[in-house]
């Protein structure tokens, strides 16, 4: 088949007049893609990550630079230390090494896009994979023509050919490339996929990449329009280390919301998850990724499940920094901010009574069974005044909450002492380094 990839940055609007950065392995993939790249003229440069896992490595430097240096092609290299090696989860590990390596290189050079040799055998065998692992569509299609990786975009032109097209590409240009030898030995999911089931798959239908892409792209397209469809719903609120979504707001038709829940959760917690239909529609409590996604009074609450330890009461001196987890706070009986000031939490009352009291001033989670005063004088426990503003249990202990004495002044999110006479005090979040923090410790 003959190879020609001018077509994808036509019908993906990719304009030619901008630096593009490869990543290249020196395997024939790449190799083909560097040299059709060379060929259309535009303004490239070459990636290289030697990440020592197997013997002779080095010589895809060797094949890469011969290459680049014949043809002028900036050449950027680098080497993944063995000691940097984990124990488990290599193949991760060096993904995640592999592209803070590719976002640097791009950042210095000045490049927006980042073009990869992923072709439409590796498509194939990455929605088997996904499948085997997960069924969840949406990680079958991961492997997009175009996608975004922090401030790169992602393009991969050879998804339509095959490897045997890009291996008679590089034999019939007498292009030099390396072969990677542990590709042929059956010690991973994906190397038994290649070797023994795909091969009896494209006996039956020969045809089997374009109905993988086909695949792909169906997917793509039923994502693309659930993402259109959530536009619609209601910005989250980040709180207490959690995310808030007001669930009246966010009533809509289940499959709306499930796409929309799941690609929150993979913007801000970088998980992808599927969601239970079920629970989701009869707004139960699930986990997913480490996450927990709960319905409770009128939010629907996302948050990491590992729980976070109460922080007892302790005492505060007034104008001196403070670390509620892991957040920095000042007291203060003045007004003006200072340049640490991030913003203006809360206006607490300095009673009479108080002010003979006020190194008694303290802060931390709030201490269980604690009443609160109520504006008819009467007291009324804190967890009613919790499930009033909707803030689970499990998040309770995330409230900063101020007493001065056995009197509770203010509890984030949820309550403050209201005092119409007498002197005030002002609490400020601030914004402070973690060094600074360590200080206020």
């Amino acid at each position: 088949m003959e190879i020609e990839i001018k077509n994808f940055f036509i019908k993906n609007q990719i304009p030619l007049d901008r630096k593009f950065l490869v990543a290249a392995s020196g395997g024939p993939d790449s190799m083909a893609l560097v040299d059709l790249l060379r060929q259309m003229g535009v303004d490239l440069a070459v990636a290289h990550l030697d990440h020592q896992m197997r013997e002779g490595s080095e010589q895809e430097s060797v094949v890469l630079q011969d290459y680049c240096s014949k043809y002028n092609l900036p050449l950027h290299e680098a080497t993944w230390p063995k000691s940097a090696h984990p124990q488990k989860g290599l193949e991760a590990a060096a993904r995640d090494y592999r592209y803070a390596f590719l976002e640097k290189t791009a950042d210095k050079i000045g490049a927006r896009y980042l073009l990869t040799a992923h072709h439409g055998d590796d498509l194939l065998e990455n929605i088997m994979i996904k499948f085997l692992r997960s069924g969840i569509p949406r990680e079958m299609a991961s492997l997009k023509a175009v996608s975004h990786r922090k401030d790169l975009i992602v393009l991969r032109p050879l998804l339509p050919y095959s490897k045997a097209d890009l291996l008679a590409y590089v034999e019939k240009k007498n292009i030099p490339y390396v072969v990677d030898q542990t590709n042929s030995e059956a010690i991973t999911v994906r190397n038994r996929l290649r070797k023994q089931v795909i091969p009896l798959l494209k006996a039956e239908n020969p045809d089997l990449i374009k109905n993988a892409l086909r695949f792909s792209q169906e997917v793509g397209a039923t994502e693309a329009f659930l993402a259109r469809q959530t536009r619609s719903l209601p910005d989250f609120t980040e709180l207490l280390g959690a995310i808030r979504i007001d669930q009246e707001k966010m009533a809509c038709d289940l499959e709306i919301e499930k796409a929309y829940l799941e690609d929150l959760i993979e913007k801000k917690y970088n998980e992808r998850v599927q969601l239970n239909r079920a629970l989701l529609a009869a707004k139960k409590t699930q986990e997913k990724g480490g996450l927990r996604i709960q319905f409770y009074q009128q939010y629907c609450w996302i948050y990491p499940v590992k729980e976070i330890a109460e922080q007892k009461q302790q005492s505060i001196k007034l104008d001196q920094p403070f670390v509620f987890q892991g957040r920095s706070f000042q007291l203060t009986v003045e007004k003006a901010a200072g340049s640490k000031a991030k913003k203006l939490v809360a206006v607490l009352p300095l009673k009479k009574k108080m002010a003979k009291e006020i190194e008694n001033i303290s802060f931390g989670s709030l201490p269980v069974g604690q009443k609160v005063l109520l504006p008819d004088g009467h007291h009324a426990k804190n967890k009613k005044l919790f499930a009033e503003k909707g803030i689970p249990s499990s998040l309770r202990s995330r409230c900063l909450a101020m007493m001065a004495g056995q009197e509770v002044l203010f509890i984030e999110n949820c309550y403050q002492l209201r005092e119409e006479n007498g002197s005030k005090m002002y609490l400020y979040e601030l914004d402070l380094g973690a060094k600074e923090r360590s200080l206020s410790n």
